[in-house]
């Protein structure tokens, strides 16, 4: 019989009887009692006896489990149904923000104004877009938001002189004059015959009582080539004014 026990995992020679390996830990315990066995044999004893082998359970070290392939593409396919959630809600916003009704609208304007707000949607910079959707509001009375819009033309453009105008007028029709001035004062800076703003300006005298100021503006925009349907605006302002006060509008050049 062997002296000494090799292993079988590594090689390593043990002692005879060993149950283990002192290198590396594999059980020996099976050879062992082979060895006994043949040795039983050798000696006589009874052939092809069995022998009782004890079984050990190795103890292994535990590992973290890796995520399966499945619960991971679980969490990717959710945060991709997520995300797409998340531009249908965008889309959908800007959509019905792009088709707020206006108030007092006619569906010729409502449809302009919603082709207007989606040129705006992909470019907030558009002045013309921004001026055609504010002359829809002024129309229909929306002052307040014509404004806005007014304010973002000319804020690209100072020179659209005519924005600066209506702006004026918003402000006027929302009760106040001095805002209302100060662009048609803009306006003519600008365009010293725009005759718009001198009328609107002799709108705002007249209404602060100052005929004299009332009735000078209201001569030069009859002689800054105003349109023909202007021309009996102004002659009836002129006259209405010389009347209350007394005083003759000055002949025109």
């Amino acid at each position: 019989m062997s002296e000494t026990v090799r292993c079988p995992d590594c090689g390593h020679p043990n002692p005879p009887g060993s149950t283990s390996c002192s290198a590396c830990h594999f059980p020996l315990v099976e050879i062992a009692a082979r060895g006994r066995a043949e040795g039983a044999a050798e000696e006589g004893g009874p052939a092809g006896a069995p022998v009782q082998i004890q079984r050990m359970h190795l103890a292994r070290p535990r590992r973290p489990v890796p995520q399966s392939n499945a619960m991971l593409s679980l969490w990717l396919g959710v945060g991709a149904f997520f995300a797409l959630l998340l531009v249908f809600i965008a889309m959908k916003a800007n959509l019905d923000r792009g088709n707020v009704p206006i108030e007092g609208s006619s569906q010729g304007q409502q449809e302009q104004a919603n082709a207007l707000r989606a040129v705006l949607a992909k470019d907030s910079t558009d002045a013309r877009a921004h001026v055609g959707l504010a002359d829809i509001l002024f129309d229909t009375g929306n002052w307040s938001e014509a404004i806005v819009h007014y304010r973002a033309a000319v804020g690209r453009d100072s020179s659209l002189v005519n924005a600066i105008v209506d702006m004026g007028v918003c402000y006027y029709n929302l009760s106040n004059p001095t805002e209302a001035e100060r662009l048609f004062r803009l306006a003519l800076a600008h365009d010293p015959h725009q005759p718009f703003a001198l009328f609107n300006l002799g709108i705002v005298y007249e209404q602060r009582k100052e005929p004299a100021e009332a009735l000078k503006y209201y001569h030069l925009s009859l002689e800054s080539s105003p349109p023909e349907n202007m021309k009996s605006a102004l002659l009836e302002a002129m006259q209405r004014v010389a009347s209350q006060s007394g005083k003759a509008a000055p002949p025109l050049k």
